[in-house]
């Protein structure tokens, strides 16, 4: 069986490098002149919208619905319509899988699994179970805020799932945070061995987004310059065709007198700035939009986002470092223009 179903995810690979049907080719994005693949993740109902709309921009989907508790054990709810209408669009699918807690990524849920030998088991035990049980293409490890005290037993847990995974024919994908260098001491990403993980995994997500954030002061997202140095660290370690670069699908807008922020979709951006009467800017050294706006209560706020503009130039980079492609957080922030500025980056 797990020859057949090795098979099966090979042929869909396949499917996904070549055209796309005949009733379905005249709407490929033009300017596409080399095969990258272009994954994006789903989000929950507000994601469908978009999944059945732009889904000939796409060919690989995460459901980021599954999380893991401090006891191993893996929960969620794999979404049907959506997976079965991705595979009938020859898609891959991924089954995502976090250590999120009570409000964000939770570092000691991640700690029980990793070093826990029968929370270990019960996690990778019901990571394959949920792959199997729901028609998955393969897994999608996206633990964050890992201590970096479990750099060795993270490594240990990727090459353990890869190999469970591979041994029953499916493909594994593993999220890492961008980092600009090895640091096994960085409280955020020194975990992340990327050599090793890179040897063992079948696809690394590098999450070049989040450059800033509302937890800092403000600047790009995804500045052009930050995420080129990221993928060039990663390439120098990891293969490049392994390689999926994060591309966000969002902004953040801090309220400067406040000292308080909040995520902006990339499709309610444009209605921010006409209300707001807004002048857009653009910041040189990182190749980003930005405005300034001040509310009726004397709130002064900066908003740095991505644009038509911005996101073509780091798409390209999946090309300029023959990555295996892009992948854009999340389904349902986009409209058409996202995915025709995505493409417009050669491919």
């Amino acid at each position: 069986m797990a020859i057949l179903r090795s098979l099966a995810i090979l042929t869909a690979l396949l499917l996904a490098a070549v055209a796309l049907p005949a009733e379905e080719r005249a709407a490929t994005p033009k300017g596409a002149t080399s095969k990258k693949d272009v994954m994006v993740y789903f989000e929950g109902s507000g994601s469908s919208h978009s999944l059945t709309t732009f889904y000939k921009y796409f060919d690989q989907l995460p459901t980021d619905t599954f999380n893991t508790d401090i006891h191993g054990v893996v929960s969620g709810t794999a979404p049907a319509s959506a997976l079965a209408f991705a595979r009938s669009k020859h898609m891959l699918t991924f089954a995502t899988v976090s250590n999120f807690g009570a409000t964000d990524f939770d570092p000691k849920i991640a700690h029980a699994v990793l070093t826990r030998g029968a929370t270990k088991k019960k996690a990778l035990q019901g990571m394959l179970r949920i792959v199997r049980a729901n028609g998955y293409s393969g897994i999608n490890l996206d633990y964050e805020s890992v201590p970096h005290k479990d750099r060795a037993a993270y490594t240990a847990f990727v090459a353990a799932l890869a190999k469970e995974m591979r041994a029953a024919g499916y493909l594994t994908v593993v999220s890492v945070p961008a980092e600009l260098k090895d640091n096994p001491n960085d409280s955020w990403t020194g975990a992340f061995n990327f050599r090793a993980i890179g040897g063992t995994a079948d696809i690394i997500q590098l999450m070049t987004y989040d450059e800033n954030g509302p937890w800092g002061p403000p600047g790009p997202v995804a500045g052009k310059d930050w995420t080129e140095a990221c993928v060039q660290f990663a390439v120098s370690v990891i293969p490049s065709a392994k390689i999926s670069m994060g591309l966000p699908i969002y902004g953040y807008d801090w309220n400067l007198t406040k000292g308080t922020g909040v995520q902006v979709a990339w499709k309610d951006i444009p209605a921010l700035i006409a209300s707001t009467g807004a002048t857009p800017l653009w910041d040189k050294t990182s190749s980003s939009p930005y405005f300034d706006y001040a509310t009726t209560t004397g709130d002064n706020h900066v908003v740095w986002y991505e644009d038509s503009t911005s996101i073509p130039l780091k798409s390209a980079f999946a090309v300029t470092y023959n990555l295996a492609g892009v992948s854009a957080f999340a389904l349902g922030f986009d409209d058409v223009n996202y995915w025709k500025a995505v493409h417009a980056g050669g491919f």
